[in-house]
């Protein structure tokens, strides 16, 4: 706009006298920035219609806004403006950014009021010199590179701002200042960490040093209590490498590693908080403080403890002449069922593993352990610790094309068709999964494949039935009821409403309608295939003579102990809190046709119990 339209515009309203420098900087060819539609370029004005013309670059071109409308909504670019350059020159600027990410960044907070940048300006400018789609790898790239750089340092807070330092330092005194300006313990120890690999040249370094030395004695201490157990070993670690690389004698130093180890209840407690590269000190220092017992303290770890450390604990045992024995605790668990999960995915691991082949026996190999995997994976669904992801061993067992094979080799028919059958009705793969692990069994075992021809034939309608209560088919009616004639039309109009805010791309409350819509329309459809196979179950004519759903039965265990009473419905009827179970449980299946006086037995979490049942209730007796 030229002078005399702006000045046209002051006359008409005394007001806009306060946005007049705004309205110069409103020139053909000047760029802007809009919140939602990004930068724009001036084409023009139209003094007809008092309006300017602009061309956004995300394809809104040829825009009429009323220029003071403008003053309120659009940011004006100077020419010098990072945005500006790289929209005159994109190849130029990305050759720039590409040589030297830190430098532009720089230059860009230079630029910036108050010479800081929060990380919404920086992804606002970068993210189309970058492309979007890799703006957030290359900050993840980028923010490593600032923090080595003695010029610019990122300040943490509600905000996040990069900014200017006024005097540069070195790498080692960003770290001690990093650390000096975290208060949290958890926060510090990685940074202590960082600390400790670095070369201990500078007297500055080793003063500041002598300070995290002490810091960390008191993490450590017994009456420190924001830490873990394992958090203040991992204290103690740290602590003992700094002070060996000031030449300190770390038996002077208090509390002593060892002890945190004696005073533990629990060496699970301690391993768990620790990262993988400290686990052979670990077992190192546990050598040291019980000398005459660290094998039996190893072997409770390996047997108990995660998968995170199975294999550093096998190779510390394997190092120190442990080999034999590892191999017959190995084949005793399996024997006694007392594989757990972690041990089971290192074996199929490392099955082939020449540096293992003294510790997995073929007597590990065999029909068993596939019978351990299967029930290790179906007691994890039971367990429901793997309900949001999928089950790892379960997805190791479909990736190793020559596992099942491996296992069936000393099997007979008989038990071949039985672990085709554990898998049939195993709850952790789905119904591909199970077809293509089949087929790996027909190969070893063609008749298998009679097994599959003959579940396919019996299945019957009775089959495809769920059981359910009276109450909970009524409860699930109403449920559908609910969605058919009021949720999914209020989400309509929802919708409908929303669109009427224009530019669907940015409007986020019709992003979330539409959202709501697919998780409505999802369910409607799972309610409506349910209630097609629904059977109400006739609780009147359950009897007492064995168990069956409808019945409250009473088990005691046979090692002794209370009693426990499961009450087995439909199977929407569960509620574990009142020890209410779904008839399609893995504990209801085990009891379920059995009489009183009969032993069943259980295994959950690798741990086996027999139970003897002691009585047999009707449920609609005790409503």
């Amino acid at each position: 706009m030229d002078k005399q339209t702006i000045d046209n515009l002051m006359e008409s309203d005394v007001r806009n006298e306060r946005v007049r420098s705004k309205l110069e900087k409103m020139t053909q060819g000047a760029y802007c920035i809009h919140q939602i539609w990004g930068v724009g370029k001036i084409k023009g004005y139209d003094s007809s219609k008092n309006r300017l013309i602009i061309d956004f670059m995300n394809g809104k071109v040829g825009q009429e806004m009323d220029p003071i409308f403008c003053t309120k909504k659009l940011e004006m670019l100077d020419e010098n403006d990072l945005i500006v350059r790289f929209h005159m020159d994109p190849e130029g600027i990305r050759q720039q950014l590409k040589k030297s990410s830190i430098g532009m960044l720089a230059e860009f907070v230079e630029s910036m009021p108050n010479k800081q940048a929060s990380t919404g300006d920086i992804e606002r400018t970068f993210a189309d010199i970058v492309e979007k789609k890799n703006f957030k790898r290359w900050w993840n790239v980028t923010k490593k590179l600032i923090a080595k750089d003695p010029n610019l340092v990122l300040e943490e807070g509600n905000v996040t701002y990069l900014k200017l330092r006024k005097n540069p330092i070195s790498i080692e005194e960003q770290v001690i200042e990093k650390f000096n300006n975290t208060h949290n313990a958890q926060d510090r120890l990685p940074i202590a960490e960082e600390i400790s690999n670095m070369a201990m040249g500078s007297e500055t370094l080793k003063n500041a040093t002598n300070h995290i030395i002490d810091v960390l004695s008191d993490y450590a201490a017994p009456n420190f209590s924001k830490l873990t157990v394992g958090q203040k070993f991992l204290s103690c670690l740290v602590r003992n490498k700094l002070a060996k690389l000031l030449d300190r004698n770390v038996d002077t130093l208090e509390p002593r590693i060892e002890s945190i180890i004696h005073e533990s209840s629990n060496l699970l407690k301690i391993i768990a908080d620790l990262p993988s590269t400290y686990y052979t000190q670990f077992f190192s220092l546990i050598t040291r403080t019980f000398p005459d017992e660290w094998e039996k303290h190893c072997f409770s770890l390996l047997r108990n403890g995660g998968d995170r450390f199975a294999n550093d604990c096998i190779l510390y045992l394997c190092e120190n002449g442990h080999e034999a024995a590892v191999k017959q605790q190995l084949v005793r668990w399996l024997h006694e069922k007392n594989l757990k999960t972690p041990l089971l995915h290192w074996i199929v691991k490392n099955r082939h593993a020449k540096k293992f082949e003294a510790v997995i026996a073929q007597e590990l190999l065999v029909p068993g352990l596939l019978r351990a995997i299967l029930w290790a994976i179906d007691n994890e669904v039971l367990a429901g610790s793997h309900k949001s992801r999928k089950i790892p061993l379960a997805d190791l067992v479909c990736e190793d094309r020559i596992l099942i094979k491996d296992l069936l080799t000393t099997a007979t028919e008989e038990e071949a068709v039985d672990l085709a059958q554990m898998l049939l009705v195993n709850q952790g793969f789905d119904s591909l999964s199970k077809k293509s692990l089949l087929a790996r069994f027909i190969a070893v075992f063609p008749s298998v494949q009679n097994l599959i021809t003959s579940n396919s034939k019996a299945k019957s309608s009775a089959d495809t039935v769920i059981k359910v209560s009276k109450e909970s088919l009524e409860m699930k009616k109403k449920e559908y009821e609910s969605l058919v004639r009021e949720k999914i039309p209020a989400n309509k109009a929802a919708i409908a409403a929303a669109r009427e805010h224009g530019d669907l791309s940015e409007n986020s409350e019709y992003k979330m309608a539409r959202q709501d819509q697919e998780t409505l329309l999802a369910r409607k459809a799972q309610l409506e295939s349910e209630l097609q196979i629904a059977q109400v179950i006739d609780m009147a004519s359950v009897d007492t003579s064995s168990v069956s759903v409808g019945s409250i039965v009473t088990i005691r265990p046979a090692a002794g102990g209370n009693p426990v009473k499961f009450t087995i419905l439909g199977a929407w009827d569960s509620d574990p809190d009142k020890n209410i179970i779904s008839y399609k449980t893995p504990m209801a299946q085990i009891l379920l046709s059995k009489k009183v006086g009969d032993v069943v037995e259980t295994s959950i979490s690798s741990t086996n119990e027999h139970w003897t049942i002691e009585n047999i209730e009707r449920w609609v007796d005790r409503k």
